[in-house]
């Protein structure tokens, strides 16, 4: 079976010379990723808008080693509860015919949970098939490929399926490429900013490893940019498989490497469409789980953080926060918030897991320590003045085998046993001397545990690290 293009002369040159030297215009030299990279995003729009960038992804790997790419792309034209595959024959493009890697559908769809060979979902498909002139500008006909669609919502199951395919990649010369656009036809204000955010979720999924991240940024994004926007990343799904494909193979970061939108090359900003450029890589050392905030940023957060408990003082709920112009304050955040009053506690309130975005936890925190601490009574209009406050951002939670992995003065220690559970954040190191007597006060004070429970074989004890800044 050849599939014969679909697109040709509307997403991209039908004439081969043409189409030739236009993608050879766009694999300029650049951008080298900095760690090992085993795949990369790429646009899938148009070569007029999103060309520069795609040939921002594919130009690093002209020297690499590499027989067959796995095409995880998005699927427009049906809906796919699987990974859908075209399994066996070749795609054609002006500039010749890619043959499909057949051995490797075939070890694929041995995982009948995960994946499905659907030919018809690849008829009239354009996100694999505007990848291949690059691919074979690049590499001639030498390389095979391995076309997946995917349109699913199932969070769980696109994780396994990315794991799937990262175990079928190893022992083979194998790179992916995610086939996917950003934002849809917002003003190219609020893409700039939604795609930046949906660009760093991406990143920060592959540092806390962890594709549901990415998800749940999306969703939270999608929450405030929903009067603007059709979607915040048309291949949301391509781009969660491909996270988890990427974790499989070891890997811990993503490298942002270009981005751009429509309206940059159009003039045109009033409904644009987003594209990103950048690769799956293993960073050495592994970067740090928690958000990079700059001083600027904490600064911005005290003081959000503030207002907000002001704000309470008569509205009782947190106001819902916008969209933040940071793409940083629209993550998914673990965070706790801590009043102090002359030295001594005044409220304390957080959460260990990602509940909300950024902005929205320090609003809503903010004001959960200041009214609605069991231990002390509401704040009042004077002592706000006198209040300091200070954030304290988490990085996620890490299961631990045993005490000795607790690094004092370094980890905050989470420890639950059947329905009792409590936290001490790094900062409560100060008020101990020794490793024993802060975990046996977690356990006796924060759990309601017996002192030495920390020491039991059913016990699960988790650390983290966390970003505490404060008023000065």
């Amino acid at each position: 079976m050849i599939r014969k293009p679909a697109v040709a002369g509307k997403f991209y040159e039908a004439r081969p010379e043409k189409l030739r030297a236009e993608v050879k215009s766009f694999l300029k030299p650049g951008i080298v990723p900095a760690g090992r990279a085993v795949g990369f995003l790429s646009p899938h729009a148009g070569y007029t808008y999103s060309g520069a960038a795609a040939g921002v992804a594919f130009a690093p790997f002209k020297n690499f080693d590499f027989d067959t790419l796995v095409i995880m792309a998005t699927g427009h034209t049906m809906g796919l509860l699987k990974g859908a595959l075209l399994a066996k024959g070749s795609f054609e493009t002006p500039l010749g015919v890619v043959e499909i890697d057949s051995d490797f559908c075939s070890e694929l769809l041995k995982e009948k949970k995960l994946f499905e060979d659907i030919p018809q979902a690849h008829e009239d498909e354009h996100a694999v098939e505007v990848q291949l002139p690059f691919l074979q500008a690049l590499k001639g006909n030498a390389v095979k490929i391995v076309p997946l669609l995917f349109n699913s919502s199932d969070v769980p199951l696109l994780e396994e399926t990315g794991r799937a395919i990262g175990r079928a990649m190893k022992g083979r010369k194998a790179l992916f490429c995610v086939s996917s656009d950003l934002s849809h036809y917002p003003p190219g204000k609020i893409a700039e900013i939604s795609d930046r955010s949906v660009l760093l979720a991406l990143r920060q999924a592959m540092r806390n490893s962890s594709p549901a991240y990415f998800e749940m940024a999306n969703s939270l994004l999608l929450s405030k940019t929903s009067q603007y926007l059709d979607t915040t990343a048309c291949g949301q799904a391509a781009m969660t498989v491909g996270a988890a494909a990427a974790l499989e193979l070891g890997c811990n970061d993503f490298e942002l490497a270009l981005y751009t939108h429509s309206g940059k090359v159009s003039g045109d900003e009033s409904a644009v469409v987003g594209y990103g450029a950048g690769y799956f890589t293993e960073a050495s050392p592994k970067p740090a789980g928690a958000l990079d905030l700059s001083p600027e940023m904490k600064n911005e957060l005290l003081a959000l953080a503030r207002k907000s408990i002001s704000a309470g003082m008569k509205t009782v709920k947190a106001p819902q926060q916008p969209l933040s112009p940071r793409p940083e304050f629209n993550q998914p955040a673990a965070i706790f918030v801590t009043l102090t009053l002359d030295g001594d506690l005044r409220g304390c309130i957080g959460s260990l897991e990602p509940r909300a975005a950024l902005s929205d936890m320090v609003a809503s925190y903010a004001c959960s320590a200041a009214f609605e601490d069991p231990r002390f009574e509401r704040v009042s209009e004077a002592e706000l003045k006198k209040i300091n406050i200070e954030i304290s951002v988490l990085s996620p939670l890490e299961r631990i085998k045993s005490a000795d992995a607790v690094k004092p003065g370094v980890h905050g220690v989470y420890v639950r046993s059947g329905r009792r559970s409590g936290t001490y954040l790094p900062q409560v190191w100060e008020h101990f001397k020794k490793k024993e007597d802060f975990l046996s006060s977690l356990c006796m004070e924060k759990a309601g545990l017996a002192a030495d429970a920390w020491k039991g074989k059913d016990i699960e004890l988790y650390t983290y690290t966390v970003n505490p800044f404060t008023e000065k």
